[in-house]
């Protein structure tokens, strides 16, 4: 992920097998991505309990999955998006290893393909120091192209010049701000919105008295909150939270 999207490439029509030809790889340093043993058994069909790194992506995309239910491959409906994902032991690396060495293979089903399943399989609001650690992560390959979701379901094109800043980043890297970032879309208590007060995320304490002339006495989401759930906006139930992003970051939602 970058401050302005996450990394998007151009891929080729591939078999749905890891041994064919034709994948786009890249590799992750600047060390393995971590994620959740679990995800050994939900997208690679072993039950062990150890340390999974992800060394390097695959990616491609096939149109055979339409018509039936792909084998050995793990479906992510991921909002408007959709990804078949699978994760294989690496057999190289690009960076140090600190955990056993995997590749993730990411079918999509268009020539536009990105990595933000990575970021999915995290678990990001269970298990944020994984997905937080996808961040700060540097994506070896090469024509990487950039993807912000918001912008596929709203108008970017007067987007404020300091939309791609650092504190959204900040945010998406900090397992207890992007826990709470999550948990805000789901959980708008007074004390969750209390906890999203003081960590930036939200712009009103909620115990405060509002004044009459606010037209959101609860608040919303602060400007670098919203445009970090605009990196994830395919992740998120997106037309329960637009009300309450801020007006300046997104503007006219289809």
């Amino acid at each position: 992920m970058s401050p302005k999207g996450w990394a998007t490439f151009v891929v080729n029509e591939v078999e749905p097998d890891p041994k064919s030809g034709g994948w786009v790889k890249a590799g992750l340093m600047p060390s393995p991505v971590l994620v959740p043993p679990a995800r050994l058994a939900d997208v690679a069909g072993l039950c062990a309990e150890e340390r999974l790194g992800v060394t390097s992506v695959a990616l491609g995309y096939t149109t055979k999955f339409q018509q039936k239910e792909p084998k050995n491959w793990f479906e992510l409906s991921l909002g408007w998006k959709r990804y078949w994902v699978r994760i294989v032991p690496d057999w190289g690396a690009s960076a140090p290893l600190s955990a056993s060495a995997h590749r993730l293979y990411i079918l999509c089903p268009e020539r536009m393909c990105d990595l933000s399943p990575l970021f999915a399989l995290a678990d990001p609001l269970t298990w944020p120091k994984y997905a937080a650690r996808i961040a700060r992560t540097y994506v070896a390959a090469d024509n990487v192209n950039r993807w912000y979701p918001i912008c596929d379901k709203a108008d970017c094109s007067r987007l404020p010049s300091n939309t791609f800043s650092s504190s959204v980043m900040d945010i998406l890297s900090s397992p207890k701000k992007l826990y709470y970032l999550f948990k805000l879309v789901y959980d708008r208590s007074p004390e969750t919105r209390a906890v999203g007060y003081r960590l930036g995320l939200w712009t009103l304490n909620p115990g405060r008295i509002p004044h009459p002339s606010e037209m959101q006495p609860r608040g919303g989401f602060t400007q670098a909150a919203s445009q970090a759930l605009g990196h994830v906006a395919h992740m998120i139930p997106l037309e329960e939270v637009t009300r309450y992003l801020r007006p300046l970051a997104y503007r006219e939602y289809t």
